[in-house]
C-alpha cells in the first residue's frame, strides 16, 4: 500500500492512499495503456490493509548521498523524499498461495520512472515511482518471493499501532532486522473520513523499482482499491547507526509529514526487464 510523495509525494506502498488526499493529488501523465510490458514474474494480492507512512524531504547533502545509492539508470525526482512505511493486511496470496495476516516495512526514494511500465489492474492518472532500499516482511513466503525477484528483503519483527482513529493520537511503527531497522512515531489527526466510507482509487499507481543480482531492472506496479480512513500528521523516524538509512540521512533521526489510511486491498504485479 502506498501514499503520495511529498513533491505534490508512495512509497512509498507505501500502500493505502488516504481517500481525501488521493482525490486531491495532482494528475500526472500516465504511461500509455498499449505500451509493451516486460515479463511478469509474480503477483501478490491482499485484503483489508492499513498503513502508516512518513515522508522525509531530503536536504542537499542527503540528496547527494541518495543519488550515489541509485543504480546508473535511476534518477531522483527534482524534490526527492525518503519514504518509510509500515503496513498490515488481514490476508493475502503470493503467486496464488494463501498466507494469513502479515506486516511489512519499506524504505524507498522518490525517482523518475526509468522504464515503460503500466498497471494491468487499473487505468493510471498519477503514477509514482520509488526505488526500494528495503522491503521487510513478517511472512517467509512473501519475503522469499521479493528476494528472488531482486528486492532487498528479510523476515523480521514488525509492529504497527495506529491508536484510536476517532481521536488525535500517537501512531507508531517499528521494524527489526539487519537491512533497515527503524522506528516511527507520528502525531496523527483523527481520521478525516467517516468509518466505513471509502472512495475508489482515482488512478494513483506506485511503481516499485530495483535491480536484481544480474543487473536486470525489476518493477512492481502497486494498485490499491477502495481507499478510506484518511489521516495526516507529522512525525519522526529513528534509525540505527551504520545502516543504509543512517548513511543516507547522516543522523539517527529525521522528521517529516505523515499519512495513514486503509485500502480494501491491493494487487502487486512484478515484472522483470530483459535488458
Amino acid at each position: 500500500m502506498r501514499l503520495p510523495r511529498s513533491v505534490a509525494t508512495t512509497p512509498l506502498i507505501a500502500f493505502a492512499l488516504s481517500a481525501t488526499l488521493a482525490l486531491l493529488s495532482a494528475l500526472l501523465v500516465a504511461a500509455p495503456a498499449e505500451a509493451k510490458q516486460p515479463r511478469r514474474i509474480g503477483q501478490v494480492g491482499s485484503e483489508d490493509c492499513y498503513n502508516l507512512a512518513l515522508f522525509v524531504s531530503l536536504d542537499d547533502e542527503q540528496v547527494e548521498r541518495a543519488a550515489a545509492m541509485l543504480p546508473r539508470e535511476f534518477t531522483l525526482t527534482s524534490e526527492p523524499t525518503l519514504l518509510v512505511e509500515s503496513s498490515t493486511c488481514a490476508r493475502a496470496t503470493v503467486n496464488g498461495r494463501a498466507i494469513g495476516r502479515f506486516h511489512l516495512s519499506e524504505a524507498a526514494l522518490s525517482i523518475e520512472q526509468p522504464r515503460e511500465l503500466s498497471s494491468a489492474q487499473m487505468s493510471e492518472t498519477a503514477p509514482e515511482s520509488i526505488f526500494m532500499l528495503s522491503q521487510l516482511d513478517t511472512n517467509k513466503r512473501l519475503s522469499r518471493f521479493k528476494k528472488r525477484a531482486g528486492y532487498r528483503s528479510e523476515v523480521t519483527r514488525i509492529e504497527i499501532d495506529l491508536g484510536n482513529p476517532l481521536l488525535p493520537r500517537t501512531a507508531t511503527a517499528s521494524a527489526g532486522g539487519r537491512i533497515a531497522p527503524s522506528s516511527v512515531s507520528v502525531t496523527l489527526s483523527p481520521q478525516l473520513t467517516p468509518t466505513g466510507l471509502t472512495a475508489p482509487n482515482p488512478g494513483i499507481v506506485y511503481k516499485l523499482w530495483t535491480v536484481d543480482r544480474r543487473g536486470r531492472v525489476v518493477g512492481t506496479t502497486n494498485s490499491n482499491r477502495e481507499l478510506g480512513n484518511a489521516a495526516v500528521g507529522y512525525g519522526t523516524v529513528t534509525v540505527e547507526k551504520g545502516t543504509t538509512l543512517h548513511r543516507l540521512l547522516g543522523s539517527t533521526t529525521a522528521s517529516g509529514y505523515s499519512i495513514s489510511g486503509s485500502a480494501a486491498g491491493f494487487t502487486n504485479d512484478t515484472y522483470r526487464f530483459r535488458d
